[in-house]
């Protein structure tokens, strides 16, 4: 079986270029395609709880 996909996860809280560089390297090296990925917690913005939040009680 041939692998020809590297997958690399990059950190958000943390520099992603030493291990970008990396699996750039390997990625020319082996001839293969290299796909990036990070993940973090979802920020969600609600308009109307703010105005809520900002009226005199």
């Amino acid at each position: 079986m041939i692998f020809n996909t590297i997958m690399v996860q990059l950190d958000v809280d943390s520099p992603a270029a030493p291990r970008t560089i990396s699996a750039q390297e390997l990625a020319r090296r082996f001839e293969a395609t290299l796909i990036g990925f990070a993940a973090a917690d979802a920020y969600v913005f609600a308009p109307a709880t703010i105005a809520a939040l900002r009226q005199p009680r």
